[in-house]
């Protein structure tokens, strides 16, 4: 995962983008302004971070990526809104997002967001963690904290701020096997397909901040 394609179709900003990612990341970037352009970059670099416009291929772009990541499931997604409207489209029609940042979104927090998928974790942007956190669309029938035990609870709190599995088990002092164990139940208690989904489902519900999402697991 070291090279990052930039999908925006306004060159000036993707060259903005990019002055920002190329200070000390040492990933190699592309910039692309289709989507026909970033099919052609995919199947070279079928595991990179793209860095998508929400609006790069019209209304078809959600559909057009859903295509993509389907023959390319190694593809990280950062998906770069126009609008709190964009960004609902993209959490409700896709298996998972890896990212998320708006169009007002600093350089900093594109290196952050960067950063984050590059250890494995997601990052959703302060404002649109917010927005999704208050969509009644997104609101669940039963709160999160209802539906898992006391341990279980704190094991899925301890995956959504990236924290790795033998750093729980040290702390909780129980073996990583049953950790796994408790991955398990957790996903499917909550209908998820992983921690990048587990993630996602915890900011929204307030499980997990954002400040510790963001902490990479330094600090249990």
């Amino acid at each position: 995962m070291d090279h990052i394609i930039l999908a925006v179709s306004n060159p000036f900003v993707s060259a903005g983008m990019a002055n920002f990612l190329e200070d000390g990341l040492g990933h190699t970037i592309e910039s692309v302004t289709s989507m026909l352009e970033l099919r052609h970059a995919c199947n070279q670099h079928d595991d990179a971070i793209v860095v998508l416009c929400s609006k790069l291929g019209g209304d078809s772009t959600v559909e057009t990526w859903r295509r993509l990541v389907k023959r390319y499931p190694e593809l990280r997604l950062i998906v770069w809104g126009k609008s709190y409207q964009d960004v609902l489209d993209f959490q409700c029609s896709l298996p998972h997002v890896d990212g998320y940042l708006l169009e007002s979104s600093s350089g900093h927090e594109l290196k952050e967001a960067v950063l984050s998928l590059k250890h494995g974790n997601v990052y959703v942007a302060a404002p649109v963690a917010r927005y999704l956190a208050q969509n009644p669309h997104l609101a669940r029938t039963m709160p999160l904290i209802d539906r898992l035990s006391e341990r279980e609870l704190q094991v899925a709190q301890m995956i959504s701020r990236g924290v790795k599995v033998t750093d729980i088990a040290n702390h909780l002092n129980i073996s990583s096997k049953t950790i796994n164990t408790f991955r398990y139940r957790i996903f499917a208690k909550l209908g998820v397909q992983g921690d990048v989904q587990l993630t996602h489902l915890a900011i929204r519900n307030g499980l997990v901040e954002l400040k510790q999402q963001r902490d990479y697991g330094t600090h249990i």
